[in-house]
This record gives C-alpha cells, structure tokens and sequence, in this order.
C-alpha cells in the first residue's frame, strides 16, 4: 500500500501552469517522476499519521468482546451499540480527537456527566457507559411499563432519551409524569383542566407507594381499571396502531397535527374545562406577551381563540378579548 505526500498536488499544479512549454512527452515524464519521488511506501507513515493502537482497539472490541463497532464520514466519528442484561441496544457515537483524546458526542440517554469527560481509550468509555447503563435499570422498566399499559400522548416516538411521558385520562385531560434515573416519578401533573382528576391527583400523591412502580400507583390514585385509549391519538401504547391523520387531534391555531419543525402533538392547554380546543404549545405563544395588558386583556391579537373558534376578522382583531374566555396552562 503506498501514499502520496501532501504537497505532491502542490507541485503538480505548478508544473501544469509553467511558461515553458513542454512537449506532451515532457511534461507526462516530468510528471511520472514527480509522482514516483513523491510516493511514500507504508513503512515511512508513522503514528502521528495513524494511531495503530487506537485502530487494534477497535479491532479487539470487534472480535473479542463482541461490540458492533461503524464509522461515519470519517474514521474519526465511531459508533458503538452497548447490550445490557436485559438484551436491550444502547447507542454511543464518539469521536477521535487526537492521539489519547476520544470524547463522546451523542448518547441516547438523559444527560450523564460521563458525557463531558475526555478519555484516552475506547476501553475507558464502554466501561464508564457500562456502569451507567446498569445504574439506569429501574429507570428503563418503568418506562417501558409506562409505554406498555399506558397510552402514552407524547413524545410522539418515546426512547430512553425522553424522561417524561404524557398519559391519557380522558379526551380532555393527560398525566404528565417524569422518571427520574433511579426510577422514582417526579413533577407530576395535569394537562388540561378537570376537577375530577385533579382532586384524586391530590388526594392520591399523598398515599403514594414507594415500593410499587409508578403504573400501579397511577392507577391507585385514579382508580382506574385499565388506561383508557383514544380514537384522536396518533398512536396507542398498548395497541401500537398508527392512527390516520384525519383521525388525529388538530391545532386550532396552525390546523396542522404534527409539525415537522415543532415536536408534540396539540394539548388541551385552556383551563376552561368546556373548552374543546388543542393548541400546540408554540403555536399559541407565538402571540407575543406584548400585547396581554395588566387587566389580562389582549390587544389586536391576529390570531385569538373565541368561542373555540380562530377569529381572523378585522372587526375582532380591534376588539379587546377578555383573556378570561381561554385561560391557558403553561
């Protein structure tokens, strides 16, 4: 195997563009013996060129410990998949910075702050994603509990990188709950308004039971049989049937499902508990604060929610609407 040295191409170029003007014999001599003196053979390229040690890592992961190991566009950008106890695939891309600086730069995890740190193998990474991993057992059952009996509104794809999930009680209302990394549920709370969920979330937290994992306790606290689904989700977690778009829950505002550049499906944010309207949750803050006045008043709003309709005309754009009417959650 050979190269070439990285001033060869320099060196051509000039030649080309010489005033002499060379016969085309000449100038494809001149040219075989530049690139014959110029050739380096693989013996002379030493290790500030390749890091041989870091390619026979590589290959002992391969073939000994069994890690699938794939490059990106470069040799400097590695994936590796980690299998857990569970047979469960977990991504790690790194990248080669310099002869013994390797860093991680993707992880489909929470963030760690193994994440930060420098190592000077690749050997010093599988083991510090190793036992991060298997600090996250509980962490990943009950996610995949929550995925399994629960009808989960979003993230619309969950994976372990999400550490919350929003459950459907009814049409009108959802569970949001976040998993902590020793599996424990933290920041709950309602979306969307209904007394009745929200008295039994308040009674119910106060019983909570530590030692049974967070979808038996949610059906405690709501007295609940079986998780209900629902025909305007794009997907049931029980189920795994994709639900058509026309099917799906729409925002009032943008009249759209899914945005491609706006994760999340449309919430019941009004606080009015007769109030029928999703938003997405940019869609709606897009009106600019500007505009609300002391009184909770808006003021020339293009785009105001009335009555659960979107108002577009002028007559109501000059209107004050009283912000009693859509009191949103954040």
């Amino acid at each position: 195997m050979a190269t070439y040295d990285l001033n060869l191409f320099e060196e051509v170029e000039n030649l080309i563009h010489d005033e002499i003007d060379y016969t085309t014999t000449d100038l494809m001599n001149r040219l075989q013996s530049l690139i014959n003196c110029k050739i380096l053979t693989t013996e002379n390229i030493t290790n500030d060129l390749v890091d041989l040690e870091f390619l026979e890592e590589i290959k002992h992961l391969v073939t000994n410990e069994n890690i699938p190991v794939f490059f990106g566009r470069t040799m400097r950008d590695i994936k590796f998949l980690l299998t857990d106890d569970s047979l469960r695939e977990h991504e790690v891309i790194m990248k080669y910075m310099n002869l013994k600086k390797v860093v991680i730069t993707s992880v489909k995890l929470p963030y760690s702050p193994i994440q930060d740190c420098e190592y000077s193998s690749l050997q010093q990474i599988i083991q510090a994603y190793r036992a991060h991993v298997e600090s996250l057992c509980t962490y990943f059952n009950e996610l995949e509990r929550i995925d399994r009996f629960c009808t989960v509104m979003e993230p619309l794809e969950p994976t372990f990188k999400d550490d919350f999930r929003r459950i459907l009680l009814d049409e009108r209302t959802w569970l949001h709950v976040e998993v902590s990394p020793d599996g424990s549920a933290k920041n709950m709370h309602l979306v969307g308004q209904s007394e009745l969920w929200s008295n039994k979330l308040q009674s119910g937290l106060l019983s909570w039971d530590h030692d049974k994992d967070i979808v038996e306790n949610i059906m405690t606290v709501f007295d609940l049989v079986n998780f209900p689904t629902s025909v305007t989700s794009r997907k049931s977690s029980t189920t795994s049937i994709e639900m058509p778009p026309e099917q799906s829950t729409l925002c009032s505002i943008c009249l759209c499902a899914v945005l491609p550049d706006s994760p999340g499906v449309p919430l019941p944010l009004c606080q009015n508990a007769v109030c029928g309207v999703y938003f997405h949750r940019n869609c709606l803050f897009q009106v600019p604060r500007k505009k609300y006045s002391k009184h909770g008043l808006i003021k020339k709003a293009d785009r105001v929610p009335v009555n659960n309709k979107l108002c577009r005309s002028e007559s109501a754009r000059s209107l004050y609407v009283q912000a009693g009417t859509h009191t949103f959650t954040q």
